[in-house]
């Protein structure tokens, strides 16, 4: 490690190595490589490759159902891989993790400071993020969950005028029963 925390499978996921990584993953095991090590900000190496979009190197990841990485860690900040990516607006990370969530136990609805990823996606008007969410046929997400302020992402996204983003959870609120009333 180095003084930041990093490691060299940190490094290769940073800055997208595929090859490097999947190197690593297949001699992870024999070799006792720790692939949950975090750095100086508690994220890991899978949390970098999902807010960096190294598509190739998520996907490595996410196939590699034989290893040992907790794809729900949390941060520092207590944020998740998918979190960021919703954030960020990373929507091939996010359509992998969408399609990989239920075989590889990925919490869609996991909270930091009381809001979701889905939450965050709206906040920051990810259009085509909100839209794969709303998409997606998974049904286990809370779309009309409550921030720690008792805000929805609905809110969030009227709030910040992300008018895309509120035309989608209108057509959207009664298949996926999104509440647009909620008052905080």
């Amino acid at each position: 490690r180095d003084d930041d925390g990093n490691t060299a499978f940190t490094y290769a996921c940073n800055v997208g190595h595929t090859d490097v990584v999947k190197l690593i993953l297949d001699h992870s095991t024999e070799r006792n490589i720790d692939l949950n090590v975090r750095d100086r900000q508690g994220q890991t190496a899978f949390m970098n490759a999902c807010i960096s979009e190294h598509k190739d190197v998520v996907k490595l990841i996410l196939d590699h159902s034989n290893i040992n990485i907790d794809l729900n860690t949390r941060s520092g900040n207590g944020w998740t891989a998918f979190m960021y990516a919703c954030k960020f607006g990373r929507i091939n990370i996010v359509k992998l993790m969408l399609n990989h969530s239920t075989e590889r136990n990925i919490d869609l609805n996991t909270r930091a400071l009381g809001q979701t990823a889905f939450m965050h996606a709206c906040r920051s008007g990810h259009k085509e993020v909100v839209k794969l969410i709303l998409d997606h046929s998974n049904r286990i997400m809370d779309l009309s969950a409550r921030d720690d302020d008792g805000w929805t992402a609905f809110m969030k996204a009227c709030t910040f005028g992300h008018t895309d983003v509120v035309k989608l959870m209108l057509n959207h609120s009664t298949e996926r029963n999104i509440d647009l009333n909620t008052r905080a």
